[in-house]
């Protein structure tokens, strides 16, 4: 099993508008032994969607608006449209959306995400089988995810640090976080907290906290 460096940890943040593009490419990937297909715009550098937009993102086959009732998810943050069928890969799929650009942060290399399920007691204590319980029982609730992003503080922002701006103004951002080569986490969240520090003689450095918004994703495409 090989290790992968800190070094190669990189930061991405996206732009706070999104930019309105139609009838983009996109990748269909079909559904095995029954399972539903995905179906990804094909443009890497348009795959964070604006979610603050009204124009909804749309999904064309053969240049027909695909319905509503057969998409189950729009994943804003990968560029996926999920279905709820399998279909075959026949056909040019296009996608119409409001996409952000997105651009790697200076001086930070280091983060660290905690992505956790809440867990509820269900144990019954009134178990007239065996007159005794001996274990918990437990059902999952809702998850959460954080992201703390230590850093060279530096400027970028119209009125400060990049993240400053975003927690001003209440701007959500996409967190993308490349682990090795194009292998990364990506989610929606909220800066929550900056924490810069200046040592004396030294690097003044700030911690980023981001509440995540949303599902956490994993890819390596």
């Amino acid at each position: 099993m090989a290790a992968i460096a800190g070094k190669s940890a990189k930061i991405r943040y996206t732009s706070v508008t999104g930019t309105s593009s139609t009838d983009n490419a996109a990748t269909i990937t079909t559904g095995l032994a029954g399972a539903n297909s995905s179906i990804q715009i094909t443009s890497t550098a348009r795959r964070h969607w604006d979610r603050s937009s009204t124009a909804v993102p749309e999904l064309y086959l053969n240049s027909t608006l695909v319905p509503s009732t057969a998409i189950d998810e729009i994943n804003y943050v990968q560029g996926i449209f999920n279905l709820n069928e399998s279909r075959s890969s026949t056909g040019v799929y296009t996608i119409d959306c409001h996409f952000l650009t997105s651009s790697y942060l200076s001086g930070g290399q280091e983060w660290s995400v905690d992505f956790e399920t809440s867990m509820y007691d269900t144990t019954s204590f009134d178990d007239t089988a065996t007159g005794s319980v001996q274990a918990r029982t437990f059902v999952p609730g809702l998850t959460q995810g954080n992201v703390t992003i230590e850093r060279l503080a530096s400027t970028g922002g119209t009125t400060g640090p990049i993240f400053y701006d975003r927690m001003n103004l209440q701007n959500d951002v996409i967190v993308e976080l490349i682990t090795s080569g194009v292998s990364r986490y990506e989610a929606y969240g909220y800066v929550t907290s900056i924490n810069p520090t200046a040592g004396i003689d030294a690097l003044t450095v700030e911690s980023v906290d981001i509440t995540l918004d949303g599902p956490l994703y994993y890819s390596t495409t």
